[in-house]
């Protein structure tokens, strides 16, 4: 009989991680775009994501459908909408601008696209609607420890891990520290229950 799932971190119930996340605050704000493989896959941390900062907001991508709500956010006056990416191509070096920490009088949305590298690259290809934003992008200076995935290049950091690199670029060093440490939980348990072992 196959455990079933958390709705919080994804994991199997058994090995659940969520009592042992503690929920921060934070001043920026998260828009992960999630391709639609994405949402079904138990190595995803999004929700992991989500459980250490609450007011993170997830969207399905699909091509010819963008999500309304988000579309709303983007358009907003009083928000400053960045995308999260590599600036690794000519067509994006271009857009992409320096990160200045977020402003308490101002909304600061970071839209980052969520899957496979291939998965995010065509959501960034596939939605002109991204077109308009800056994009923000960096060098990080660790290595992933991510290793659920096969993964092309150690450089290429998860989207958990990248997110807690950008909360410690916006001096949220508290909340980015609870994302790392939420993360490493999810791995181990994760591997625990792969292999059916207790915690």
């Amino acid at each position: 009989m196959q455990n079933r799932s958390c709705e919080g971190c994804g994991l199997e119930l058994p090995w659940c991680c969520c009592s042992q996340i503690e929920p921060q605050q934070c001043q920026l704000e998260f828009a992960l775009l999630l391709h639609e493989n994405e949402h079904h896959r138990a190595t995803a941390t999004s929700k992991i994501i989500q459980q250490v900062l609450p007011t993170t907001q997830l969207y399905q991508w699909q091509r010819k459908d963008p999500p309304k709500a988000l579309l709303e956010r983007i358009n907003a006056s009083d928000t400053e909408v960045w995308l999260l990416f590599p600036a690794d191509r000519p067509e994006l070096i271009t857009r992409s601008r320096p990160f200045k920490p977020a402003e308490k009088k101002r909304s600061t949305l970071i839209i980052v696209p969520d899957g496979t590298w291939k998965e995010v690259r065509k959501i960034v290809r596939k939605s002109p609607w991204l077109d308009q934003l800056p994009i923000l992008s960096f060098s990080p200076a660790r290595k992933s420890r991510y290793d659920l995935r096969r993964n092309p290049d150690a450089d290429h950091l998860c989207t958990a891990e990248t997110v807690a690199e950008l909360l410690k670029l916006n001096r949220e060093v508290e909340a980015a520290s609870e994302l790392d440490r939420a993360l490493d939980r999810f791995i181990h348990h994760y591997k625990r229950a792969r292999q059916n072992l207790p915690l």
